[in-house]
């Protein structure tokens, strides 16, 4: 069985895909099987971060599911207007009609339905699929199609292929904030990593979000990035937080310069200062990792 670390924040821009590509190369490196998967199917570019495409293993449609209305039994009794909770149905003349817009695809309309007139019907919501990166890290990797739900789904899908591998090690680049996907990713994991930075917006993020770790008991560190940017700000952060600190990264340019060249910093600047800044505190989470 993997062991699974998720790299989350509470807000989006805070670093957790330079803290997950980068961790996911340095396991590499040691020689640990380490699988990338990119949760945050909304906007995935864990792929990218780890240098791009080179070779695609495999590939898949992700399906959602909503519903169909047989009108020729529906009796128009108005049961599944009622029961579902996301107003996806209204009576027109010809009976129940279905918003899909609003549909998530549940299926109580379906179970409070007294014809059985309410049925499941698949639909294309996005794509999954694996492929071996220009840093050598496997990653798997999914992709919402734009406007579609069950993102959620789509994460869980991901981290069942992902364990299919049977690595030692999964690490999870969630997507920003608390919903669903974010859910989705922490759900089974053994160590949640947030990354925050030395602003308020971005503590209160990381303040929801380790609650909801707590609520699933699972261990929580905090890794602080670009702490120089607000120094006196970044010293009451771990107070705040209430969770252990295992590293701090300073503001740098070559941070910039690695991810927009498609290479994580470790790779291309390993022995720059913020490189073995970074290598200690994966030795650090390593040692969690129990590995």
């Amino acid at each position: 069985m993997s062991f699974e670390v998720v790299i989350a924040s509470g807000k989006g821009g805070t670093g957790k895909t330079f803290i997950s590509s980068n961790l996911s190369y340095f396991l590499y490196t040691i020689g640990v099987e380490a699988i990338a998967v990119d949760a945050d199917v909304e906007a995935p570019d864990l792929l990218l971060a780890l240098g791009g495409v080179k070779e695609v293993l495999w590939r898949e449609e992700f399906k959602g599911q909503t519903i169909e209305i047989n009108y020729d039994t529906c009796v128009k009794c108005g049961a599944c207007i009622k029961a579902c909770r996301f107003n996806a149905l209204k009576m027109e003349d010809i009976g129940p009609v279905v918003d899909y817009a609003l549909c998530e695809g549940f299926g109580t309309c379906m179970l409070v339905c007294p014809t059985a007139s309410i049925s499941f019907k698949p639909v294309k919501r996005g794509e999954l699929y694996a492929a071996k990166s220009k840093s050598e890290v496997l990653v798997v990797t999914g992709d919402l199609d734009v406007g579609e739900k069950n993102s959620g789904l789509l994460v869980y899908n991901l981290k069942k292929r992902a364990r299919e591998y049977n690595a030692e090690v999964l690490v999870v680049d969630a997507a920003p904030g608390i919903g669903c996907p974010v859910i989705s990713s922490l759900a089974g994991a053994n160590l949640l990593i947030v990354v925050v930075e030395p602003s308020p917006q971005s503590v209160k993020g990381a303040s929801r979000l380790l609650k909801l770790a707590e609520k699933l008991k699972i261990e929580s560190l905090a890794v602080l990035n670009k702490y120089d940017l607000n120094p006196s700000f970044a010293e009451k952060i771990e107070q705040n937080l209430k969770c252990e600190i295992v590293g701090e990264i300073g503001y740098d340019e070559k941070v910039v310069e690695s991810y927009t060249s498609m290479t994580p910093l470790l790779k291309m600047y390993p022995k720059a200062r913020i490189s073995k800044n970074l290598v200690g505190i994966f030795r650090k989470i390593r040692e969690r990792l129990s590995i």
